[in-house]
C-alpha cells in the first residue's frame, strides 16, 4: 500500500471517534433542549396516553446514555431511526434534502476555488499594482460581510425590483437538475455565490501570500537568470510549489462552507439538509437533527481527507516522509 493509501485508511480510521463524538454531543445537547418529542409529534391537545405511547415507541422514557447506545446499534445496521412525524424513515428524509445540499456546496467551492486561484496569482504576480491594491481592498470587504448579509444583498440587487426591471435570478426556489439545466443554475447561482465570495476572498489572500513567497525564492531568481521564459517559470514551478498551503486551508474552509449552507438555505428557503435540520431543531424532531449532525460530520472528514491527498500530490517529498 503507498503513502496515499495509508492516508487514506488512516484518516478514515481517525474519523469514527470524530463522527461517534460528534454524534454524542448532539445527542446529549438535545437532551437539555425545552422542545418535547412528545408534544411535538402529537400536538399540544393530544391525550397522555397517547403521548406516553409515543414515547415508549421511540424509548423516550429511557436514560440518554440507553437511547443513545441503541441509536448506535442502529445506526450499525444502516437504520437512522424513524421521524416523530409521520413515522417517516429519517434517511429517506436525509435523501430528500442532500442533493440541494451538495449542490450549493459544490458549486460555492468550485467558485471560491476558481476566484482565489485567478485573483490570488495575478494579484501576487502585479505586487504593488492598482490591481493587486484593489483586489486587497475587495477581499478585505467580502471578508467582513456575514453570509446571511450578503444573501440579503444579492437577492436586493439580482433578484428584486431594479432600475431595468428584470429578474436575473429566482430569490427563493429550487428547480431540480434533471428538470430544467438552465432553471437548476438559476436557482444555485445566488445561493452558491453568498458563500463562495467570502471563502474565495479569504483563500485569495492565502494564495497572494504563497504565490508572493514562491516568487521571492532563489530557484526563481535562478530559472530566469537563465532564460527561461515567465510562463514555464510560474506554470511548471512556482505554482505546483505555492498551492500546497491553499490546499490545506481549503480542507480547512469545509466547516465555514458547511455552515453557510445551513445560512443560505434558510434565506433562500432551499429545503436542503441545513432547512431540515433548523426546522427539525424547532419542532423537537431529533432524530433527524442527528442523522444530519453526522451526514455534516462525514462530509467535513471527507473534505480534508481530500485536502490532504492533494497535499501528498503536489508535494512529493511529504509523501517519502509519510
Amino acid at each position: 500500500m503507498g503513502a496515499v493509501g495509508r492516508l487514506v485508511l488512516q484518516r478514515l480510521l481517525q474519523s469514527l471517534p470524530v463522527i461517534i463524538g460528534i454524534t454524542f454531543y448532539v445527542f446529549v445537547m438535545l437532551e437539555f433542549s425545552p422542545v418535547d418529542a412528545r408534544y411535538a409529534g402529537l400536538g399540544l391537545y393530544a391525550s397522555d396516553e397517547a403521548r406516553e405511547q409515543l414515547a415508549e415507541e421511540f424509548g423516550l422514557n429511557d436514560p440518554v446514555l440507553i437511547r443513545y447506545g441503541r441509536y448506535l446499534g442502529d445506526l450499525a445496521s444502516g437504520d437512522f431511526g424513524l421521524s416523530v412525524y409521520g413515522d417517516r424513515p429519517v434517511l429517506a428524509i436525509l435523501g430528500e434534502g442532500i442533493g440541494i445540499s451538495l449542490s450549493v456546496a459544490g458549486i460555492s467551492l468550485f467558485l471560491a476555488t476558481l476566484i482565489a486561484f485567478v485573483l490570488g496569482v495575478s494579484s501576487a504576480y502585479f505586487a504593488g499594482s492598482w490591481w493587486d491594491s484593489s483586489i486587497r481592498a475587495v477581499t478585505l470587504g467580502v471578508l467582513s460581510m456575514p453570509i446571511f448579509w450578503l444573501a440579503l444583498l444579492l437577492i436586493l440587487t439580482f433578484s428584486l425590483a431594479n432600475p431595468i426591471g428584470f429578474t436575473w435570478f429566482p430569490a427563493g426556489s429550487w428547480v431540480p437538475f434533471g428538470e430544467d439545466k438552465i432553471g437548476w443554475l438559476r436557482s444555485i447561482t445566488l445561493p452558491s455565490l453568498s458563500i463562495a465570495l467570502p471563502v474565495g476572498g479569504f483563500l485569495t489572500r492565502v494564495v497572494r501570500s504563497s504565490v508572493l513567497d514562491e516568487l521571492e525564492k532563489d530557484y526563481v531568481r535562478t530559472a530566469r537568470g537563465i532564460g527561461l521564459r515567465e510562463r514555464v517559470i510560474v506554470r511548471k514551478n512556482v505554482l505546483r510549489n505555492a498551492l500546497v498551503a491553499p490546499l490545506t486551508v481549503l480542507g480547512l474552509q469545509a466547516g465555514y462552507i458547511l455552515g453557510g449552507v445551513v445560512l443560505v438555505e434558510r434565506v433562500f428557503n432551499l429545503r436542503g439538509l441545513g432547512w431540515k435540520m433548523i426546522d427539525s431543531a424547532t419542532t423537537g424532531d431529533f432524530n433527524i437533527v442527528t442523522g444530519i449532525a453526522m451526514v455534516g460530520a462525514l462530509m467535513f472528514v471527507l473534505s480534508n481527507l481530500a485536502a490532504d491527498v492533494a497535499f501528498l500530490i503536489f508535494k512529493p517529498s511529504a509523501r517519502e516522509n509519510s
